[in-house]
C-alpha cells in the first residue's frame, strides 16, 4: 500500500522508492500553487516530516525554479528550510542528471492524471448568473497587427495579428474568451481566482503561470511556457453580456494537464502531449516582438502561417514548390517584403491582385 499525500504517513514505514517519492514530491508542488486547505496543510506537515521526502521536495523546488514555495512552507511548516543563502548554496548543488530530470516532467503528468488531481474540481465553480463583473473588457488585432494589455489582476495579455477577446473578471472567477487567433498570457497568482482562457470548447485553467493558445481555422493549440495548466470543456450558459461571469465546467477524471515545456492541439479528437523544446518554444513567441522565425519549414507551411499577417489571400500556384525549405527572420507588419525575400531566394514570381498573391516557379 502506497502512502498518498492525502493520507497521514504515521505507523507506516516509508518504502525507498525514488519513483513514488518523486510522484508525491510533484503533486504537493502543484498543491501548493493552488493552495492548500486545513487537511492538506496538516499531511503536508507529516509527509515533510520524514527526511528522504523533504529532501526530495527540495531538489523537486530547484528542478521547477519554485524558490517561492519555500516562503509558503515557512508558514506551513515553521521549521522548513527557509530561502536563506544556506538553503540556496544547497538548492544550487542539487543538479540531477537529466533522465532524471525528464523523468520527474514525465512523473508531474502521470501523477496528477492517476491521483485524480484537477484544478478544476479543487475549485468551486460559481453559476449564480447575478455575479457582476468587476472588470471587463473586448479588445480585438487587425492582420499585422500584435499589442500587449495590461489586465487589471496584474496578468499581460499578448494578442497575435487578427485577434479578437472578450474577458469578464469578477469576485471569484477570471474568464478570456478567445474568439479567433492567438493570445500568450503571464497570468497574476490569485489562489482564489482561477483564470479560465476558454476556446473551441475547451477551458484552460490555471492560478499564476504562463501559456500560449492559438484558434486558428478550426485549430486550437496550447503550449505550456511555465508552470501547470489543466484543460477540460466547458458551456456557456447565457446569450447576453453575462455569457461570461458563470461559464460551467466540466470537470472529468480525464481532464488533461500540461507542465512547462509541453503543447497539445486540444482541437483533435483524440490529443496527446508533446515536449517542445526552448528554441522551439522562444521561435513560436517571437510574435510579441513582431517577428516570425522560420527554421526549415516548408514553403507550403510558411504560406498558410504568413496568410495570418494579411488580409490578402496567399496561394501556391505551383504545387512543385510546396516542399521548398525557408528559414530566416522576418517582419510580421511587412508581410510584401517577405514575400518579396522569398522570390528572390527561390525564383519565385509574384503575382497581386486586390485581394490575392500567387506563388509560381520562375523556372522553366
Amino acid at each position: 500500500m502506497t502512502n498518498s499525500p492525502n493520507q497521514s504517513p504515521d505507523n507506516v514505514v516509508p518504502l525507498k522508492s525514488d519513483e513514488r517519492v518523486l510522484d508525491e514530491a510533484s503533486m504537493w508542488l502543484v498543491k501548493l500553487e493552488s493552495g492548500l486547505d486545513a487537511e492538506q496543510t496538516n499531511a503536508l506537515k507529516a509527509w515533510l516530516a520524514i527526511p528522504l521526502h523533504r529532501d526530495t521536495f527540495l531538489e523537486m523546488v530547484a528542478l521547477w525554479d519554485k524558490m517561492s514555495v519555500l516562503n509558503e512552507l515557512a508558514d506551513i511548516v515553521p521549521h522548513a528550510p527557509e530561502s536563506s543563502d544556506k538553503t540556496v548554496t544547497h538548492l544550487a548543488n542539487l543538479r540531477w542528471k537529466r533522465p532524471i530530470a525528464i523523468a520527474a516532467s514525465l512523473l508531474l503528468v502521470g501523477v496528477l492524471s492517476f491521483q485524480g488531481f484537477q484544478f478544476f474540481s479543487s475549485q468551486p465553480q460559481h453559476n449564480d448568473i447575478a455575479q457582476v463583473a468587476r472588470y471587463s473588457l473586448q479588445a480585438s488585432t487587425k492582420p499585422g497587427e500584435h499589442k500587449s494589455i495590461s489586465l487589471e489582476d496584474g496578468s499581460t495579455l499578448w494578442l497575435n495579428t487578427n485577434s479578437q477577446v472578450n474577458i469578464a473578471f469578477t469576485d471569484t472567477s477570471r474568464t478570456i474568451e478567445l474568439l479567433r487567433g492567438e493570445l500568450h498570457i503571464e497570468v497574476a497568482k490569485d489562489k482564489q481566482r482561477p483564470l479560465n482562457v476558454l476556446a473551441a470548447g475547451k477551458a484552460i485553467q490555471a492560478v499564476g503561470t504562463a501559456f500560449n493558445v492559438q484558434y486558428h481555422r478550426g485549430d486550437l493549440e496550447l503550449v505550456v511556457t511555465e508552470g501547470v495548466v489543466e484543460v477540460a470543456s466547458y458551456t456557456l450558459t447565457q446569450t447576453d453580456g453575462n455569457r461570461l461571469l458563470a461559464p460551467v465546467i466540466k470537470s472529468t477524471n480525464n481532464a488533461m494537464t500540461l507542465v512547462q515545456g509541453q503543447k497539445s492541439v486540444l482541437s483533435l479528437p483524440n490529443s496527446t502531449v508533446e515536449p517542445i523544446s526552448e528554441q522551439d518554444i522562444a521561435n513560436d513567441l517571437s510574435w510579441r516582438e513582431g517577428k516570425i522565425v522560420f527554421r526549415g519549414e516548408t514553403l507550403i507551411n510558411v504560406i498558410e502561417e504568413v496568410s495570418r499577417y494579411t488580409d490578402k489571400t496567399v496561394v501556391l500556384g505551383d504545387t512543385s514548390l510546396a516542399n521548398l525549405q525557408v528559414a530566416g527572420l522576418f517582419n510580421t507588419n511587412d508581410v510584401d517584403a517577405l514575400i518579396a525575400t522569398l522570390a528572390d531566394n527561390l525564383q519565385i514570381s509574384t503575382d497581386y491582385t486586390d485581394d490575392t498573391i500567387v506563388l509560381r516557379s520562375r523556372v522553366q
